[in-house]
């Protein structure tokens, strides 16, 4: 591989981590619903439990953090700049 494959391979995996960034940012600031009106809902209690909506959603995104970089570290598994 030379200089030049490694540069490309580079701004590859740079635009593809960056993609993944935005898409978790883009989670990150969904959690702003809990303190609007559009996400009022969230506030509620889940049938008779103390658990709202709130913490299913936080909860949620937790995993969904967890399952985007997986997919990630999977895309790149093969890949290798040497």
């Amino acid at each position: 591989m030379d200089n030049k494959d490694k540069i490309e391979a580079i701004k590859r995996k740079t635009r593809q981590r960056l993609g993944f960034t935005v898409l978790t940012l883009g989670l990150y600031f969904s959690y702003v619903l809990n303190y609007t009106s559009w996400g009022a809902f969230l506030g509620n209690t889940l049938g008779d439990s103390h658990i709202s909506g709130s913490l299913v959603m936080f909860a949620g995104l937790i995993l969904v953090f967890i399952c985007l970089e997986l997919v990630f570290l999977q895309i790149n598994r093969d890949r290798k700049t040497k």
